[in-house]
């Protein structure tokens, strides 16, 4: 079982060597890290899609494949409508996504956040263990639990469905992004869950912004700061640190995974 809690108490600099040198020591020690307790009853998707509706008029569809998806997108917005999307669509994202639009200069009325269907919770899945495929198990311990931890990025992409969230260059991306955590993390923290949560979600981004993540998600410092008081960091530094730890990480990987003879655990490691 992987533990992912403890992370982030290891990335401090404000200097650019000392975000990758921190940030790369938190990394190693990600196979040893904890997260604590256990799981509880998951929301149903009707339910989570009902609470949505405070933030406006949203739906939440899940999607079997993507012939699943086009059919539904036909349904809700007529592919017709939609500039080349055999393009638009080509590659669905792994993790939740919103499609937001406008017609005639205006916000579309609905916003629409899908979710493949083998993360719900109707499918008992851990939406953090698929969304870090897997590499780290499929039963990870928490400090809050999986069903909040859904929630949180199904909240994160209620924001997105705001018309400032529309797009931008890759600082805006960035900002976005990590707006929206913030926005998901102060909708659902309470006194009785807010360290836990600040935990598992700060873990996640950490993770997923070394070893995954493309570069307008590389969130992890920025949220731990946020959440800890700390002065913003700057984003161009923030995406250039992990992008150079990754590079740092992939290197290793690869010369444990060529080296003679590596045993079964370097594999595993690499």
């Amino acid at each position: 079982m992987f533990h992912l809690a403890g992370l982030t108490k290891h990335m401090h600099s404000d200097a650019m060597n000392g975000l990758v040198r921190n940030s790369l020591q938190g990394i190693c020690l990600i196979g040893i890290l904890v997260l604590a307790s256990a799981t509880l009853s998951h929301a149903q998707t009707e339910q989570l899609e009902a609470e949505l509706h405070q933030f406006g008029d949203i739906e939440l569809i899940a999607f079997e494949g993507r012939e699943d998806f086009l059919s539904k997108i036909d349904t809700a917005l007529g592919l017709g409508n939609i500039k080349d999307p055999d393009q638009t669509f080509a590659r669905l994202p792994r993790s939740p996504f919103t499609v937001t639009g406008r017609q005639n200069g205006q916000a579309l009325t609905t916003c629409r956040i899908f979710v493949p269907a083998g993360l719900t919770p109707e499918n008992n899945t851990e939406i953090f263990a698929e969304l870090m495929r897997k590499w780290f198990g499929t039963n990870l311990n928490y400090a809050s639990n999986t069903d909040l931890t859904y929630r949180w990025l199904i909240f994160h992409e209620a924001r997105h469905c705001q018309p400032d969230h529309f797009g931008g260059d890759a600082l805006k991306d960035h900002r976005d992004e990590h707006e929206a955590d913030l926005f998901a993390f102060n909708k659902l923290a309470s006194a009785k869950n807010r360290y836990q949560l600040a935990i598992d979600i700060t873990a996640f981004r950490m993770i997923t912004s070394a070893l995954i993540a493309r570069p307008s998600h590389m969130t992890g410092l920025s949220l731990k700061r946020a959440l800890e008081e700390r002065p913003a960091l700057d984003a161009s530094m923030e995406m250039a640190a992990f992008q150079t730890v990754r590079a740092m990480i992939n290197r290793r990987a690869k010369s444990i995974a060529t080296a003679i003879n590596p045993t079964n655990r370097e594999l595993i490691r690499a």
